[in-house]
């Protein structure tokens, strides 16, 4: 069976089956499904959807809160391209197009007798219905139905879905540690050079305060002392959404506004089960420079929490994040891969409409770390998909690649890795639990960083540093001036006659030329 994205193309979809939801069921089944490795009992798969309580009320990702008897029996599918699990109940989103009266809309509802369950506050268009009737595959079918209409923009069921976190294991003047910004060839086969200049940038922006970079992921550290100062903080005083938001939980929900890294699992320096992946990516960008720099590190960041480890996270939660991150940022940071999903896509180019009065804000995304396709939503045409590359000049071996690929940014793969922010707070929690020898004893910072996932927030880090000298320009003109401003990396005969391959994209992205090509542009 299928569905269709927003350009009218299909996703393909395999039904597995419906699961029921006991409160006995165990959140640890989520994290062997996220690694392909399906237990006996399907029901493991719905752990990260449905959070049962002690007062018997079921917390769900969909961001209402509702009696466990008012809850379906969930329908599993697999998206077939990604292997991606996804979950859905009876709810359906769906947008109308704009201008459509209320009567047309009641009367387009009323076919296939849905009811509206809620509006949503950032797309006046777009809502969410509830099918009391059908479930599983006959709710795809009714989706299929209203994307006939003419009047309808997109209608898809409101999956809750697995996403993948694409980290992997392995003239201020930074530490010789990070070499990604001044690559002086320290170690054994390293290139000197090989990074993307960062200190010859800084001679003309080490970043502006008004310049703020979304980073959308499972939270980040907003205590930490190289982090703090450079977190954003709503100029309206009277917002409760004071540092950011976590998206995971509904709007309604006391830790909703609080974007800190919440889930942990021992053991604390591994991925599964545990918020220790926006913290680096935020250090990329932004930190201060006690004990590590980030590449833009007079900017600052805006936490938008959208996972809780390896729980599955619900799609119209997530597209809803990027349009406030849009909103409220000048550039988002997505170091993380997903299903197809048309609500995140819509997302991604509504962030051109919403994002910095109308210039839009840049989405950078991760291209994954498979050494095969690109990732979702790197491949969106609106997203700027980065791939990595080493400190030897080369593509990452993990580094998903094809004609989708941009940009590619430094990362691990090579000699070393990356060194940057590790979560400080509650203490002994991240990938360095205070070894010296993983980034320094006090816990504080990790050297052990890498993949897409810290491609990604250098590559839009260093947008952000053009940004800070040329508010000026569009999504489109930065993304083009990025482009043309790459070093060409690799092998000659990988780049065709537009100037880009499929392992690096335009090359990998260059802070100096970028900055200075910028400023030429402004002054010409």
């Amino acid at each position: 069976m299928h569905l269709y994205g927003a350009r009218g193309d299909r996703v393909e979809l395999d039904f597995v089956g419906e699961v029921p939801t006991p409160a006995a069921t165990s959140r640890a089944g989520v994290a062997a499904v996220g690694a392909g490795v399906v237990s006996g009992a399907l029901a493991s798969v719905v752990a990260g959807v449905f959070d049962v309580r002690a007062d018997r009320v079921i917390r769900s990702a969909w961001g209402t809160v509702r009696e466990a008897a008012d809850e379906p029996t969930p329908a599993v599918f697999r998206e077939r391209e990604s292997g991606l699990v996804r979950v859905t109940g009876r709810e359906i989103v769906l947008r109308f197009r704009p201008g459509l009266s209320d009567t047309k809309r009641r009367t387009l509802l009323k076919a296939r007798g849905l009811e509206l369950r809620r509006r949503n506050l950032l797309v006046p268009d777009q809502i969410v219905a509830v099918d009391r009737a059908r479930r599983g595959p006959e709710l795809v079918d009714v989706c299929n139905y209203y994307v006939e209409s003419e009047d309808v923009v997109f209608a898809t069921p409101n999956f809750v879905s697995e996403y993948r976190r694409a980290a992997r294991a392995a003239a201020a003047k930074p530490p010789p540690e990070q070499w990604h910004l001044d690559n002086r060839g320290r170690a054994a086969g390293q290139v000197k050079g090989e990074d993307v200049d960062a200190r010859t940038a800084w001679r003309t922006t080490e970043g502006r305060r008004t310049v703020v970079v979304a980073v959308l992921d499972d939270g980040v550290d907003i205590d930490h002392p190289n982090l703090k100062q450079r977190i954003w903080r709503n100029p309206n005083a009277d917002a409760r959404d004071r540092k950011g938001r976590d998206f995971f939980l509904p709007d309604d929900h006391p830790d909703h506004y609080n974007p800190r890294p919440k889930e942990f699992t021992h053991p604390y320096d591994e991925m599964r089960g545990n918020d220790i992946h926006g913290t680096p990516c935020a250090g990329v960008i932004a930190a201060a420079g006690r004990g590590a720099y980030g590449i833009a590190f007079r900017c600052r960041v805006l936490p938008v929490k959208i996972f809780h480890a390896d729980l599955l996270a619900e799609d119209e939660r997530v597209a809803d994040a990027i349009r406030y991150a849009a909103i409220n940022a000048d550039i988002l940071s997505c170091s993380w891969s997903g299903p197809r999903s048309t609500d995140v896509e819509l997302a991604v180019s509504d962030a051109g409409r919403l994002g910095r009065g109308g210039r839009g804000a840049a989405v950078f995304c991760a291209t994954g770390n498979d050494d095969g396709r690109v990732g979702y939503p790197a491949a969106d045409a609106n997203a700027i998909a980065v791939g990595a590359s080493t400190d030897g000049a080369r593509r990452a071996a993990y580094s998903n690649y094809g004609p989708e690929v941009d940009l590619v940014a430094p990362s691990s793969g090579g000699a070393e890795a990356i060194f940057t922010t590790d979560v400080a707070n509650p203490p002994g929690r991240g990938f360095n639990l205070g070894v010296a020898e993983r980034g320094g004893d006090d816990g504080l910072h990790t050297n052990e960083f890498g993949g897409t996932s810290s491609a990604t927030p250098l590559a839009a880090g260093v947008g952000a540093l053009v940004l800070s000298g040329s508010s000026e320009l569009s999504r489109d003109e930065l993304q083009g001036l990025l482009q043309d401003t790459a070093d060409k990396i690799g092998d000659p005969a990988d780049y065709g006659p537009d100037g880009r391959s499929d392992l690096f994209g335009y090359g990998r992205v260059n802070a100096a030329r970028a900055v200075a090509e910028a400023t030429r542009r402004r002054s010409s």
